[in-house]
This record gives structure tokens, sequence and C-alpha cells, in this order.
């Protein structure tokens, strides 16, 4: 009894399988099937179901397309943003943009941007001139 349900599911998955590939080859593009022509691969599928089916799996399939069923497209996988090269070179310009700006201002040093005033007395780092201390 057991041999018999594996004989029967395997058969049934063999049917299915390539009951799949015929109608997944009559459905592909003409221009992007592979290796043959479409009605030829039709014509292998039906005489040789087995090797056909893998054969149009292997070697005659069309590559994945970057849209799903339906026609909409494909998600793209999440990217942490230091792998992400978009954003690595969103900051890359942004550097760029902030180094310019510097230099257009004559500015050297990045933190002289967030430097108070230095005459300021009321900076904690200002010193008087004239050598007293505070």
């Amino acid at each position: 009894m057991g041999r018999a349900i594996l004989i029967i599911g395997g058969a049934a998955l063999l049917v299915g399988v390539w009951i799949f590939s015929i109608l997944d080859a009559a459905q592909s593009d003409r221009g992007l099937v592979r290796t043959l022509p479409k009605g030829a691969w039709l014509v292998v599928l039906i005489l040789f179901p087995l090797l056909g089916s893998v054969l149009w799996f292997w070697l005659g399939r069309p590559p994945k397309s970057r849209y799903g069923s339906f026609g909409a497209p494909v998600e793209k996988p999440v990217v942490a943003p230091d792998d992400d090269p978009e954003y690595l070179r969103f900051l890359e310009a942004r550097a760029r943009r902030e180094k310019q700006d510097r230099e257009r201002k004559g500015l050297k040093n990045p933190a002289d941007t967030e430097r108070a005033d230095p005459q300021d007395p009321e900076d904690p780092d200002h010193k008087p001139e004239d050598g007293s201390s505070s």
C-alpha cells in the first residue's frame, strides 16, 4: 500500500512538473526564450516529458524578470545605509559641498564654524589678551 502511494505521488509530481513546463513555455515571450525557438521547445516538451522539462528549466526558460506576478515591480531587498551605494554617494557629495563652502568662507577647520566669537568674554575658552586671569 505504501509503495503504491509513493508511485502515484511521484507520477503526479512528474505530471505536474510536465504540465507546468508546457504552460510556462507557451506563455513565455518569444524573444526571451533561450537556446531553441519557442515552438521547438513545445515539441521537445511534448515528445520527451521528463527530459524536456529538465532541459526547459535549465536551458530554455527566460531569465527572471524585474517584475513579479501581474506586472508588479519586485521590491528591492532592504540594505543597511552603510552598504547602500546611493546613500554613500549622497554623503560624499554633501561632504564635498560643505568643504567647498568652508573654503569659500576662508575657514580651514570645520570646528571654526561652531566656535563662538574669539572676543566674546562669555566664552569659557576665552583668555584675556593682557595675560591676567579672571
